[in-house]
């Protein structure tokens, strides 16, 4: 997986250099050890994901499953296989826009399909469905539509964008509970910011 992240970065020219030791920076790119055939990989503050998994998932020929929280307000999750997209889903796709037709347009291609996510991770619709809601806040950041928890047992509540690590254990995906217990990690050479992809398809 390591080798597999380093040629994502070299092809853009960024040089990623694997680091000893447990003092992770900003900079660094953190690889976790597998569970359940996932392996969890955290980037960099204000990495744009999207393109690296659809690499990663192109290159090893593997399902892929990112997810990007944006400014603590929302979630967005993309699902590949060998590359390319199977599902998208965001939890406010109008988080940006209030012209109804932008806003419309943007419910439908970020509405994600349950069915789709679920079998390609061989689990249970059911275990899918509840997640993929989108949320109405109110003008004091009160959840009006989708609110609440998508399963009693949930850790947060689905306004909340913690909520994808809920989703994430539906699906078979580990969040790491301590993020310095990684594997392994890269640090990106200085100005990585300013060569990579940002993803057309991101919202």
């Amino acid at each position: 997986m390591l080798d597999t992240v380093r040629q994502f970065f070299e092809k853009y020219g960024t040089h990623a250099n694997r680091i000893e030791g447990d003092d992770a920076e900003g900079d660094d790119v953190l690889v976790f050890r597998s569970v359940n055939g996932w392996v969890v990989v955290a980037w960099p503050q204000y990495f744009s994901d999207v393109p690296a998994a659809e690499f990663i998932s192109g290159a090893l020929g593997v399902l892929a499953s990112t997810v990007r929280i944006h400014d603590g307000d929302y979630w967005s999750h993309t699902l590949f296989r060998d590359g390319q997209v199977l599902d998208r889903f965001a939890s406010m796709p109008d988080y940006f826009t209030d012209d109804p037709a932008e806003v419309s347009r943007l419910a439908r291609e970020w509405a994600g399909d349950p069915s789709i996510v679920s079998e390609a991770v061989g689990r249970p619709v059911d275990d899918v469905a509840p997640y993929l809601v989108h949320i109405v806040l109110d003008d004091d950041g009160y959840a009006t539509a989708g609110g609440g928890k998508a399963v009693a047992d949930d850790s947060f509540d689905r306004e909340v964008p913690w909520v994808f690590t809920d989703f994430w254990r539906r699906l078979g995906i580990d969040y790491p509970n301590d993020l310095t217990d990684f594997t392994e990690r890269l640090r990106l050479a200085p100005g990585w910011d300013g060569r990579l992809p940002t993803g057309d398809a991101e919202l």
